[in-house]
């Protein structure tokens, strides 16, 4: 998450999850076997009694190309200080392939939880400043 560990009461927070697909590799019959997990949705618990379910992990706000506290696909607002536990889980679609053939959907999916995040939100108060972020990047809170 952004900021990490922390966030600003009223300003996005920006939660993001690694992931992607994964095969495990094995033998069936004494011929190989794969099954591939792909993740398909992202199901977040913000710990203030909102969720929302996502198609996307993600990202950071660089990796987005947006500056921080800006709103992205995963950004979630507290609007009141206090901490906060985090919950996401993952729901994974897995497809098999055995002896090297073509990939074949299994049917349903698996959801798996992922780490709990644990965050304190407080409040941020700005000050004024002879010139602003453009003018003066290397200034206080730029």
């Amino acid at each position: 998450m952004e900021p990490d560990g922390w966030a600003v009461a009223g300003l996005d927070t920006n939660f993001y999850a690694i992931t992607g697909p994964h095969v495990v590799n094995g033998t069936l019959l004494g011929r190989p076997a794969d099954v591939r997990f792909t993740p398909v949705s992202y199901r977040w618990a913000y710990g203030d009694g909102t969720s929302a379910t996502r198609s996307t992990p993600g990202g950071t706000w660089a990796a987005l190309g947006i500056a921080e506290f800006e709103p992205t696909p995963t950004s979630h607002v507290y609007e009141r200080v206090g901490d906060y536990t985090i919950t996401l889980s993952i729901v994974f679609a897995a497809e098999y392939r055995f002896n090297g053939g073509s990939w074949r959907p299994v049917v349903g999916t698996l959801t798996v939880p992922a780490n709990d995040l644990h965050i304190r939100v407080g409040t941020a108060k700005t000050v004024l400043v002879e010139h602003d972020c453009l003018a003066n990047p290397g200034g206080p809170g730029c």
